[in-house]
């Protein structure tokens, strides 16, 4: 038994009216508000051109062997011992009475084994001389890195971060842990953008060895030459054990943790249109739905005079 094909198709009907009408007036408005009303829309609604973006990035940091230790001590006889070592030679030749050799031990940590450090460790050693009474009360390291970002937006600055630690009694070993933080007074650039410098001019660390009074640099001078970068890079401590005792030598145990940085950026102009354009069209299909059941009424219900074309018999126009 063969089967018989059988072939459909749906009837449309059809309204014509004259240029100059009513519902022509009514289908130009149409088409006018099918564009018009989901920018309207999605512009009202705000975040339709999209200014700034936020960014999370791991960067790449490196350490730049630039690492400055600043300590007080006391003694039977003095209050207060400034000791202070560096590996920069100027700083040491600086010094002078108040130079205290360090060994010092650096190494990075990936646990992740995609080449961006998680971890910065550092490992430093300051001799005493406990038999002559002398204790330590307070340590503080900077160290000098190089941070760079490169996926999201494209940034690269030598920043210098501090650790410090102090307390009434004397200490043999300091355990520090703490975050590296980026700082941007303005957002980032997008990537068609050349990469902008963090700082009005070139700065690091040792840029300056020696003070105009001729006294080594300090913390807090190296640290005043970032005031007028707009990018920049400080240490966020999570915790601090200081072990008090006396003892020949002071070890400081320090964890830089480099986590990945949140920070917002401003995208480019394909980027720009290509969001908007993502906002208008989820607002267009419904606003277009609802348009084109208005339209249709029109013509159904008789609102507006038009003619109706004959779904089977064909006209000669």
């Amino acid at each position: 038994m063969t089967s018989i094909p059988n072939y459909s198709r749906p009837l449309y009907i059809t309204y014509h009216a004259n240029r100059l009408s009513c519902a022509s007036c009514c289908t130009f408005l149409y088409v006018i508000c099918l564009i018009v009303l989901p920018y309207i829309t999605v512009y009202s609604l705000g975040g339709m051109w999209t200014k700034e973006a936020l960014v999370r990035e791991q960067p790449r940091v490196r350490f730049r062997y630039e690492l400055l230790v600043e300590a007080h001590a006391s003694t039977p006889s003095d209050a207060i011992v400034p000791l202070g070592w560096s590996t920069s030679q100027t700083i040491n030749d600086a010094l002078r009475s108040s130079l205290r050799p360090c060994s010092l031990r650096a190494w990075e940590e990936d646990d992740e084994r995609d080449g961006f450090p998680d971890r910065l460790e550092f490992a430093v050693t300051m001799p005493l001389d406990a038999a002559a009474g002398e204790r330590l009360l307070s340590a503080s390291v900077l160290v000098g890195i190089d941070v760079t970002f490169a996926r999201d937006f494209q940034l690269r600055l030598n920043a210098s971060v501090r650790l410090d630690a102090a307390s009434p009694l004397p200490g043999k070993r300091w355990e520090q842990t703490a975050d590296l933080v980026l700082l941007s007074d303005n957002p980032q650039r997008s990537l068609d953008l050349p990469p902008r410098s963090p700082c009005p001019t070139p700065t690091w660390a040792f840029e300056h060895p020696t003070q105009p009074s001729g006294l080594p640099a300090s913390a807090s001078s190296i640290l005043g030459q970032y005031r007028m970068c707009n990018d920049t890079v400080v240490a966020q401590s999570r915790h601090s054990v200081w072990t008090p005792g006396v003892a020949d030598a002071f070890e400081a145990r320090l964890t830089l943790r480099v986590p990945p940085q949140l920070t917002s950026r401003r995208p480019g102009l394909v980027e720009t249109f290509k969001l908007a354009l993502v906002q208008y069209i989820a607002l267009f299909l419904p606003v277009a739905a609802v348009l084109h059941w208005l339209y249709a009424a029109l013509f159904r219900f008789g609102i507006v005079a038009s003619r109706v074309h004959h779904p089977i018999k064909q006209h000669a126009f």
